[in-house]
């Protein structure tokens, strides 16, 4: 398979999942999505296997760590402003309350993930 092929099988099989869940969910199937993700993942990687040539190298892989570490701490600041701020108004609606646990837990969380993640990845090397 060419990696013009393979460019053109991803989009298609993005469509079909993205349209096999959408109508799952709408119909209330909520185990087909999940069904559909896993399948559509699995094939990925053996139609990736099947590419000839190169699909990425070391100057991607570098440029995507350093739009994850940008964009992990970008939403851990902003996660935690944003939570500052709304416990400050929750007097005013009690709705602010929650939202602000939510995004102070995920930022904390998404730091704990990032922090054993790379003393995972750091001993492997």
């Amino acid at each position: 398979m060419t990696q013009e092929n393979y460019k053109i099988f991803r989009i298609f099989l993005a469509m079909a999942v993205a349209i096999l869940c959408s109508v799952s969910v709408v119909a209330g199937n909520y185990i087909l999505p999940i069904v559909v993700a896993a399948t559509a993942m699995l094939i990925m990687v053996a139609a990736k296997k099947r590419v000839e040539g190169v699909i990425a190298d070391e100057r991607d892989y570098k440029n995507a760590g350093d739009a994850a570490r940008w964009s992990l701490n970008l939403y851990t600041i902003l996660a935690a402003i944003s939570s500052m701020v709304l416990m400050a108004l929750r007097q005013e609606n009690l709705f602010f309350e929650p939202i602000a646990q939510v995004l102070a837990y995920s930022a904390c969380g998404l730091m704990i993930l990032q922090s054993f993640l790379f003393r995972y990845f750091q001993g492997k090397k």
